[in-house]
Formats: structure tokens, C-alpha cells, sequence
């Protein structure tokens, strides 16, 4: 009686571990649907398919999309002219600036105070409190800084125009702002796709 069940319990180890064998065998024989599979860009390869990070699309993530909107949440001056063509901006003291920014000749931003007695060895930041959106990121803008005068017209420093976005760039979270002029600027930015 000892032989029979133990003839049986080897023979239902054995079935088992054969079955065992043989399914682990199968898995391991079913072709990964990401082999050979590259995503660009930081996407991920799911049942051999890219899944795209927000900002980049097509087979291989490989294409930029374009934003809908770019957000710019700090505005730092880096670079502004000491005097106006060897004369001080303002009479007795140094220049208190301002930046503001235009879209199709319109005015989109100007900050509601400035600096007084900018010193241009040093950056100065300017952060909007709304929404300063780009609502067309393929077309030119243009960033101005001003000296504010209390008794005269502002004083115009220096300006550039730009496109914010360009096809290849990766989305850059600061754009730098240098046309190799009296001003240069840095932009803070998100994106809205």
C-alpha cells in the first residue's frame, strides 16, 4: 500500500512539475512585443507601442508638438546700459527699469512697478502677478525695458524680438534672451499643449 501511494504522489509531482515547466516554458518563448522598440524623448514602450511624454508625438516620440500656449512666470534682466549714450538715465541717481511686453503692436504686459536705482552689474527679476500667456508661440513678441521718469516720458533702454518656440528645441524651462544689444533678458516658462 506504501509503494501504490507513493507511486502516485511521485507520479502527480511529476505531472505537475512537467506542467509547471511547460508553461514557464511558453511564457518564456513569447516574443516581447518591445523588443527592438526605441522611444525618443523619455517615452516609454507599452505592448510595443510608444506611449509619449506631453509635448512629443508619432511612432517613436520622435516629433515636438507644437504648444498651444507658453506661460512665462519670471522675466530676469541680465544685461542693461549704465548711462543713456554717456549721460545718466535719470538726474541725480541711477535708472529705475521696467520691462513690458508686446504682441501685434499691443502692449500684453507692463509691470506695475520697477526698480529705482537699478545697478547694471546686478539681475533683476521680474515675476508677473496674472497670466503673461504667449497664445501664439510661432509668432513675434517683443520684450522692452524702460527707465520710469516721474516728470518726463519713460526712457526706452533697450528691446528684442523673438518667436518663443522653435520646432527642435526640446522645451527649454528658461529661454534666453541676447540679441548682443544694450539688453538681454531670461524668461521663466511652462508649456500648454
Amino acid at each position: 500500500m506504501k509503494s501504490k501511494v507513493l507511486f502516485a504522489i511521485t507520479v502527480s509531482t511529476f505531472l505537475l512539475a512537467g506542467i509547471v515547466f511547460n508553461s514557464c516554458q511558453k511564457e518564456e518563448d513569447d516574443p516581447d512585443p518591445c523588443e527592438g522598440v526605441t522611444c525618443l524623448n523619455g517615452g516609454t514602450c507599452v505592448n510595443g507601442q510608444c506611449d509619449c511624454p506631453e509635448g512629443y508625438s508619432g511612432p517613436d516620440c520622435g516629433n515636438q508638438v507644437t504648444p498651444t500656449k507658453i506661460r512665462i512666470t519670471n522675466i530676469k534682466v541680465t544685461k542693461f546700459p549704465a548711462t543713456d549714450n554717456g549721460a545718466g538715465w535719470d538726474l541725480t541717481s541711477g535708472s529705475d527699469i521696467y520691462v513690458t511686453m508686446k504682441y501685434s503692436n499691443s502692449t500684453i504686459y507692463e509691470h506695475p512697478t520697477f526698480y529705482q536705482n537699478a545697478d547694471p552689474s546686478q539681475d533683476y527679476n521680474f515675476q508677473p502677478n496674472t497670466n503673461l500667456n504667449m497664445n501664439n508661440p510661432t509668432d513675434n513678441y517683443v520684450i522692452i525695458l524702460y527707465d520710469y521718469d516721474d516728470f518726463d516720458a519713460d526712457d526706452y533702454m533697450g528691446g528684442i524680438q523673438f518667436v518663443p518656440y522653435q520646432d527642435g528645441n526640446d522645451f527649454p524651462d528658461k529661454i534666453n534672451l541676447d540679441a548682443g544689444g544694450d539688453v538681454a533678458f531670461e524668461l521663466t516658462v511652462t508649456y500648454t499643449w
